[in-house]
Parts: C-alpha cells; structure tokens; sequence
C-alpha cells in the first residue's frame, strides 16, 4: 500500500511518518506540485492531506478542498483522509463533498491514523 502525506504541521507530519512507514511505503509532499507529481508518479491508495481548519486559517481550509477536488479529479482511486486542527462540522461537510471520508483531528493519535486506513 502506498501513502502520501501533505501537512504542514511538522510535528504531526513526523508522527504519521514513523507510526505508517514500518507496515507501508509512505512520501512526504513539501508543496502542492510535489504532492501531484508524487501522486503522478506513484498512484497512491491513501493521501493524508492537511485541511489546516484552525479559525485564522479559513481560507487555507479552503484551498485544501480545492486540492482535494482536483486529486479526486485526476486520481478517483486515491482515498483522501483530512488532517484537521479541531473536529470542525463546517470542514468535514465541505471535506465530505469532495470525497474525504475520514478527518483525523491533532493531536494526532497513531491508533487514529491505522485505523483510517481501515
């Protein structure tokens, strides 16, 4: 199984890391045209993408569903999981309608990100 992950939030990019690298081959997206290109070049069954949903970040949520969509778009057999700063009803709709299932709030929980695998 291959995982990409794109979050911004260093500290819980590096948890994701070590808790899904053991069981599966897993890339860090830097910037929007790494993610793509790393989705491009790797077809992906999850990507774990940053949602950024904090109340100073709006916009940046926003612009994390525009990526969603065109992951969807170009990659439909890619499953996206939101990463989010808190359990937002606004940002999980939204996430929801581009096709983002599941959302796994910070702190980050390893047990929380396996079981968004499953």
């Amino acid at each position: 199984m291959k995982i990409v992950i794109f979050n911004e939030d260093l500290r819980s990019e590096m948890q994701m890391y070590l808790a899904l690298s053991n069981h599966y081959d897993v890339s860090i997206a830097e910037d929007e045209d790494d993610l793509m290109q790393l989705l491009d070049s790797k077809m992906a069954d999850y990507t774990f993408l940053d949602l950024d949903c904090g109340e100073k970040k709006r916009g940046r949520a926003r612009r994390a569903i525009e990526i969603a969509s065109r992951i969807q778009q170009k990659h439909p057999r890619t499953e996206l999981v939101g990463i989010c700063d808190s359990n937002d009803a606004n940002i999980t709709q939204m996430a929801a309608g581009v096709g983002i299932k599941r959302v796994v709030t910070r702190p980050i929980k390893n047990r929380e990100i396996l079981d968004a695998l499953g």
